[in-house]
């Protein structure tokens, strides 16, 4: 499996596994739209897409870096793959013009070493919280295969950190208006 079919996958499972609204009880229920307009509303109190991109991404050059200091092998390399669509948009925020954006993608072909995994993972764990990623999914964590997803409980924002037999870090933003969207609200 290619590290972009990986990601594709981790990106697509975290977000089923991390939907908001209170149709969580009822996923099959159409949403409201009471519920739309609730969305609507959270999205314009919050940062634009694009701006909430490079929040997301100078998250993870700081864990990039800060990992680099508990497991030095590391070799962290950009892939330009950020893109724009509603992945990170699940119902209600689906039925809004809000869209969510992934972040470029960070690898590293030496991969994070079983003994260097707890502190790494540590040192992700601290650095998001900072922004209010503080929830943790643990998809994998066997001798040799770790993956994760921080995420936010409250924004929607996360990041997938993983390694087998490279290193990976990457973000999704929960679903947010572009700027010019965002602009457009009434009361802006």
């Amino acid at each position: 499996m290619t590290t972009g079919t990986r990601l594709f996958a981790v990106i697509v499972c975290a977000t089923i596994l991390t939907g908001c609204g209170d149709r969580v009880n009822d996923p099959d229920r159409p949403p409201s739209q009471q519920d739309i307009a609730h969305a609507e509303a959270k999205m314009q109190t919050w940062p634009s897409v694009e701006a909430t991109e490079r929040q997301l991404a100078t998250l993870l050059q700081q864990i990039a870096d800060a990992a680099k200091t508990v497991a030095p092998g590391l070799d962290w390399r950009t892939i330009a793959d950020r893109g724009q669509g509603t992945l990170g948009c699940p119902s209600p925020y689906l039925e809004t013009d809000g869209v969510s954006m992934t972040t470029d993608t960070l690898t590293s072909p030496v991969p994070i070493t079983d003994s260097e995994w707890p502190a790494v993972l540590q040192i992700a764990r601290d650095i998001a919280a900072k922004d209010g990623i503080t929830s943790l999914t643990v998809r994998t964590d066997v001798p040799g295969r770790h993956d994760v997803t921080l995420h936010s409980p409250d924004h929607g924002n996360e990041i997938t950190l993983g390694t087998a037999q490279a290193a990976l870090l990457a973000g999704l933003t929960g679903c947010r208006y572009r700027e010019e969207d965002l602009h457009k609200q009434p009361g802006n």
